[in-house]
Formats: structure tokens, sequence, C-alpha cells
């Protein structure tokens, strides 16, 4: 069969070339081996994903039905395929984990475009609105480029407290989010595979259903916005592609085989469970949201200002496609995905219901993209004015995103993530400690090589790790503070918690806030040092304050 190229594939190659890219710049090592993230907005919460890649390639998959490796005692229940396979590619390959997770998500990135663009031609929209939907949505910004109180050395789509709220999703929430970026995959491949099958056999079914049901374990807000689709395309099944009864066994099958994921995450024993308030209508718009300038904006003013004319187009595209069986269910579902982040807070942190959101811009562009290729078909004006009002369309709706993209290529947010003494000391640390199960304690730091390069599970990681997850860790902190300080009940606690291991980090001027070091050089073994760390055993006990270890 002999492959064609259409026009099309050209710009979608251009695309997926440019923005990996871009991205495989964000990355880079210095002289001394330092690790240099160019933005932190981006990189600043890997930390915990790292360190759960690193314990699987360190302490084998055993420990999936154990303990959280960042909170001990609290079930480990986050969605972990994606983190399982980057931790497999790193043991393969001999490489870090930070490469490796680098890799795969860029490789994956470089496929995305495609992955859309195809995933819409299967839902009925034509080639070259498709192509203008996997744009508008790759490039989701808003009008933020029209407005001169953002700062200039931030990313225009990344200024929370003025409103702008992370409508670049390849920069922010897709890339190198691997779970999210592997389960965005996963739904579309699988949609576009199903799509295209007029009359499966129940053993295809069965197939599809079972990659489907992995998103449980892969990034749960995918697996939500595939269960909303397949229920729309139940409820309202197109005309083309599966018979009705073939897309309720798929729904069914489904969600049989998802039950065992979603009884690991929701219903292993938790005596850590936190609280929030769900109903949050308005989203960050809420008070409860705590950004003054977005509560301040109307809510047509917010969601053009982040969003421009996309929903406008969206809506105009539905307008256009409510006839249209073979859509309807993908236009619902995107209404339904919008609608639900907008009025309840599905997890602690507000900010997460963008990955909702997210889904939700995903099912409605291809309407956008319809919409605005109708333009050049319902506007009386000459054919090349046409172009030129659809091009001016599609630039003001993706200037903002592009912006940013040209922001991250010239690295003005670099920040060390990693040391290369830090990498050196883990090699260190993992080659004389007792075990990769050994628990330790560490002062809170959000980039801790600690847990991100050797696995080692902790008794309490970075807050900013734990409560995102709804893990209350408050009692937890105060037994920490008071090992830290070196307090009455410190050893008691140590004990308790059967704790080998601790990384102190050498303040470099004043002491370490609420490290009592002298407490910890009097009465344990130094097994490692470095300028800048030191590591006490705290299963070893000195002779006395005195005694020289070093």
């Amino acid at each position: 069969m002999k492959l064609k190229i259409h026009p099309e594939h050209w710009v979608l190659l251009a695309v997926s070339a440019w923005i990996t890219w871009v991205c495989a710049g964000m990355l880079s090592w210095s002289p001394r081996g330092d690790l240099i993230a160019g933005s932190y907005s981006i990189w600043g919460d890997w930390s915990a994903h790292f360190s759960f890649i690193e314990a699987f390639r360190e302490r084998g998959a055993g420990w999936i039905t154990g303990d959280n490796p960042l909170f001990a005692g609290e079930p480990f229940r986050y969605p972990f395929l994606s983190h399982l396979l980057t931790a497999g590619a790193a043991f393969l390959t001999g490489g870090n984990t930070v490469l490796a997770t680098e890799g795969l998500s860029l490789l994956l990135l470089f496929a995305l475009p495609f992955f859309i663009h195809r995933f819409f031609k299967a839902c009925g929209f034509t080639s070259r609105s498709s192509l203008l939907s996997t744009l508008l949505f790759l490039f989701m910004g808003g009008w933020q480029w029209m407005d001169s109180s953002l700062s200039t050395s931030e990313p225009l789509t990344n200024q929370f407290q003025k409103g702008s709220v992370f409508t670049q999703f390849v920069l922010f929430e897709i890339y190198p989010q691997r779970a999210f970026l592997f389960g965005m995959a996963i739904l579309l491949l699988i949609q576009t595979s199903w799509a295209r099958r007029p009359s499966p056999k129940l053993s295809v079914t069965a197939i599809h259903a079972l990659g489907l049901s992995l998103l449980v374990f892969t990034h749960l807000h995918s697996w939500i916005a595939m269960g909303t689709l397949l229920l729309m395309q139940a409820c309202f099944p197109p005309r083309t592609g599966p018979d009705l009864r073939s897309r309720w066994t798929l729904g069914i099958l489904t969600l049989l085989f998802s039950i065992p994921g979603l009884a690991h995450l929701f219903w292993r024993h938790s005596a850590f469970g936190l609280t929030w308030e769900i109903w949050l209508p308005g989203w960050a718009q809420s008070p409860g949201a705590g950004i003054a300038a977005a509560a301040e904006m109307g809510f047509p003013g917010f969601w053009i200002y982040n969003t421009g004319l996309f929903l406008v187009l969206a809506c105009t595209g539905m307008g256009l496609s409510l006839k249209d069986g073979d859509k309807r269910a993908l236009g619902l579902g995107g209404l339904i995905l919008f609608l639900i982040p907008l009025f309840f807070n599905l997890q602690p942190y507000f900010y997460d219901n963008l990955k909702t959101f997210t889904y939700s811009f995903l099912f409605l562009a291809p309407f956008a993209g319809a919409a605005l290729d109708r333009l050049l078909g319902f506007v009386r004006i000459p054919l090349w004015s046409r172009w030129v009002l659809l091009l001016g369309i599609l630039f003001s709706q993706t200037f903002s995103a592009l912006s940013d993209f040209s922001f991250f290529d010239r690295g003005m947010q670099k920040t060390v993530f990693f040391t290369g003494e830090e990498f050196a000391l883990a090699e260190r640390f993992k080659a004389m400690r007792s075990s990769p199960d050994a628990l330790s304690l560490i002062v809170p730091r959000h980039n801790h090589w600690l847990p991100c390069l050797t696995g080692t599970p902790l008794i309490m990681g970075y807050p900013g790790w734990l409560w995102s997850w709804g893990i209350s860790y408050s009692s937890r902190e105060a037994e920490i503070k008071e090992i830290l300080s070196g307090g009455a009940r410190a050893e008691e606690l140590i004990q308790k918690y059967s704790i080998q291991y601790f990384a102190m980090p050498v303040p470099s001027g004043a002491a370490e806030p609420g490290v009592n070091a002298l407490f910890f050089e009097n009465r344990y073994k130094l097994i490692l040092e470095s300028p800048s760390w030191r590591v006490y055993s705290l299963t070893e006990m000195i002779k006395s304050p005195s005694t020289s270890v070093r």
C-alpha cells in the first residue's frame, strides 16, 4: 500500500519538530554536571514523579501494594503505569531517571500532533478543519498578548495572580508529565482505532476495553474523559462506526476491567484522609481560589481573556453540527467536561481541575476548527480576503502560546534542578545503604536528591507532594519537626518509625532552620559527606559526643 503524504502532514511534521525541539532545550547540563531546568514552572513539580520512577527502578514493582514511598503508612495509590514504563526504560538503557523521563516524553510529544489530527478525522471532521483544530488545541491560549500589565519575564499563559491560568497545555500540562501525555496517547489511539471498526468482534472489543481500562493506572483524568466520551457515544450513537450494541459492550467491559484499578486507588485502607471544599462554582473565579484578578473579571471576560474566541467558535461549530450524529457525542462530552470542573473542585488544589478542562478543550477543539474553516464559505468577500481573515483569527488565538514557546526557547527561567555533587552523592549512597527499602528522613525540600535520585522511601516528603493528593500530614509533620529539632521525643520517634538514614544539608551561612545539627552530630554515625550534604545512619549510635567519625 502506497503511503500518501498530504500537505497537512508537512505542517504537522513542522509543528511536532518545533515543539519537541523547544521542550528538549528545557533541560541542559552544565560543565560541572549540574542539571539545569529551563523552566521551574514546568519541571518544578517533577520531584515526586522522579521519586516514584526511581523507586520502581531501585525497589521493583512489589511496593505498589505497599506504602506510598513519600509518606510511610499511607497506601500507595498514585497511578503508576507510565512511571513503571519509564523506570523500565531507564533500567534497560542504563540511563538515569531524568534522561529516561525526558526521552520518552519527547517521543510521545513528537507523535501527539499526529495522534490528535487522526482522532479528529476519525470523528468525521475534514482534514483541513482537523489541522486547524489541532493547532488551536496545541497552542491553546487567549488574548493575554494584548495585556501590557503582564510581566515580560514570565510566560503569558502562566501568571495566575493576574488571572492568566495556564491555558498553554503542551508546556504546562502535557509536557513533561508523562502520566498525562501517555494517557492522552492511549485514549486517542484506541478511540481512533475503535471509530474505524463498523462491526467489531467481541474479542476486538475486549482488547480495546482492556487498553482503555489501563488509563486508571496511567492518568485518572484521562480515564474520566474517556468514560464521559464512551457514555455520550452510547447514548447518542453516531451513524458510522461500531453499532450501538458494540458501544455499550465496550463501555461495560471497560468499567469491569477498570474495577481492580479503581479499588487499588480509592478503596485501600487509609488513615490519612483529607477533605476539601468540593463545591467551587466559577473555578478560578471563585473566592475560594484566592485569585483576586480572576474574581474581578466577569465570566465572559475571564474566558475570553484566557481562551480568546475558542469557546465562541466551539459553540458555533457545535450549532452547525447538531444534526450530525457522528459528532454530537464528542461535543456533548466536551461540554460536560467543561461544566463539571467549572462548578466542582475535583482535588484539594483547584488548579488540578485544569486537567479536566484540558480534555474538554480537546473534545471541543474540532468544532472550533470546523467553525473557523467554514468562514471560508460563509463570508462574502474575495477568497484571498477570507484566507487573511482565517489566518488572522488563528494567529490571534495562538499568539500567546507561540510567545510562550519562544520565551522558553530563550531560557529565561533557568534554575538548577540537581547539582553534579548530588548526582555523585546519590550513587555513593546507593552503594552503601543497607537496603533500597530503608526508610529515610529529609529536611522538607522540593527538589531533593535522596528520593528523586535513589528511590529511597521517606517518613515524609515535601508537603507540596502530599496535600494535592488528599493526604493529611499535619500530625506527621509535627513529629518530623520534633525529630529535626532534637526534641525530647526525637529518639523515641526515630525508633517508632524505624528511620535508618537522615540527609542533612550543610548550611553555607546561618544554620538550617528547624534543624539541630549538634543533636545528629553527637549521637549518630556520619556515613557520607560532601561539601553540601551530610548523611547520618540513625541506627548506628556513636560512643560519645566527642568521638570523631570523619
